[in-house]
């Protein structure tokens, strides 16, 4: 039996997932006829990669592919025999039955993700098994259940000779393990090598498809699987190195995988598209995910003091993207007045905010006057200016209303969702100036 997976392309060919096309259909109609329904799948192409070793450095340096690696059901025994850990020795068996019980309908693959999924199990909940048929049957159910075989529970409990409700039993403590540990689909359980090995097409299309998988993947464990294969199989695709900083454990970390998807992006890209294309990065969408992990880099310099290189970085971004799709040009100017840049941050003001009524011009501007001139009439009146730009920054830089702990999906000029943007990326700026915010607090 071959898989089709929710998220793979539907078969009809309409260009969705089949998830979102035709699988209900397809299970309303075995479900009028009462027919099992076999859905078509074109064969594996097989090929992988070395594994991957740890740590960013490793990351960054390409290998050279490894030789074919071809799933059989001797790899598959060996897999379950001398490679994979169990808590008990009867938990090693059922794995060995569940290949033979499976071997006849359904590809390796398939059943490689449910020895990973009974291996994890077993492993983490120690069940006792007494009937290696209640377990087998309940993780073909969730296989057919994951890719839509029209399979129902009283057929696996004829098969396994079991009853239903027992396959439901089981069933249940499966899907609540999956739950718990965070396991979106099967798949993110298999390793590596087994994924790229399913997958067809060349490197840089495999790489593609484990992009997918790593931005899809329901846990972080499963992220960084997939954004290191990627890796793997083209090192200089900047999006990986974007998802791993994501998962990364510290700033520290997250700054070095930034820093090496940048170099990564000049690598691709070429030095020639730096002089070239000037200015217009943001309209070739091979750019773009450059564009985006230098102003990760910026935000992360900034917010770890590392400020000369914040500034750099931000001077840099916007030399490449005119038109600052990033929001870079919001952030510079408090970077520069944090470093007592007094000059270019008010140079930045005046020509950012010219046609730009944001907050984090308005309040920056107070900034400026206060550390030229201290409390003057007119730093009141660039308050009174400030305020009407938007009401709810004061709440948030004085205390009177809790910051939430992360930033906004959207803002709207003047709104509070803009104020909370501000005030967390501009934090490290008012802190250095305690004494303004004593001045707000008597206003």
């Amino acid at each position: 039996m071959s898989k089709i997976g929710r998220n793979e392309p539907c078969p009809c060919g309409s260009g969705k997932k089949y998830k979102k096309c035709c699988m209900e259909a397809d299970k309303a109609a075995w479900s009028a006829n009462q027919d099992v329904v076999v859905l078509p799948a074109e064969p594996v192409a097989v090929g992988t990669v070395a594994p991957l070793e740890s740590g960013p450095v490793a990351i960054a340096e390409a290998k050279a592919p490894a030789k074919e690696l071809k799933l059989t059901l001797p790899k598959l025994r060996k897999m379950v025999s001398r490679e994979l850990e169990w808590e008990h020795p009867s938990h090693q068996q059922l794995g060995l039955t569940l290949i033979e019980q499976m071997k006849a309908e359904y590809d390796k693959e398939l059943i490689a993700e449910g020895l990973m999924l009974w291996n994890g199990y077993s492993r983490m909940v120690k069940p006792v098994v007494k009937k290696e048929g209640a377990f087998c049957a309940a993780i073909e159910y969730l296989l057919s259940e994951e890719y839509g075989f029209m399979i129902t529970q009283g057929d696996l409990a004829l098969k396994y000779e079991v009853t239903a409700a027992t396959v439901a039993r089981r069933f249940k403590e499966l899907t609540a393990y999956m739950e718990e540990y965070e396991i979106g689909e099967t798949n993110e359980m298999l390793p590596s090598e087994i994924v790229i090995a399913s997958l067809k097409g060349d490197a840089s299309e495999k790489a593609e498809e484990l992009l997918d998988r790593a931005v899809l993947a329901g846990s972080p464990k499963s992220r960084v699987q997939f954004a290191r294969a990627v890796l793997e199989l083209d090192p200089d695709r900047m999006e990986a190195y974007a998802i791993l900083a994501e998962e990364a454990q510290d700033e520290s970390e997250a700054r070095d995988l930034i820093r090496s998807g940048i170099e990564a992006g000049r690598r691709k890209l070429g030095e020639d598209l730096f002089q070239e294309a000037k200015g217009l990065f943001w309209v070739i969408p091979e750019a773009r995910p450059y564009v985006r992990l230098c102003h990760s880099y910026a935000e992360s310099c900034w917010f770890g003091g590392k400020t000369k290189e914040a500034a750099a970085m931000l001077e840099h971004i916007l030399e490449i993207d005119s038109d600052d799709h990033t929001g870079s040009r919001y952030l510079l100017p408090a970077v520069y007045l944090y470093d007592n840049r007094l000059d270019e941050a008010e140079e930045r003001l005046e020509h950012f905010a010219e046609d730009d009524q944001a907050a984090a011009y308005a309040y920056d501007r107070m900034v400026l006057e206060f550390k030229r001139h201290g409390a003057t009439a007119r730093l009141k009146m660039l308050y009174r200016v400030a305020q009407g730009v938007n009401k709810h920054v004061p709440d948030y830089l004085l205390g009177a209303r809790m910051l939430p702990h992360s930033l906004p999906d959207y803002i709207g000029v003047g709104d509070a969702n803009e104020a909370v943007w501000y005030v967390i990326l501009h934090s490290r700026l008012w802190t250095s100036v305690p004494e303004l915010l004593k001045w707000m607090l008597k206003q």
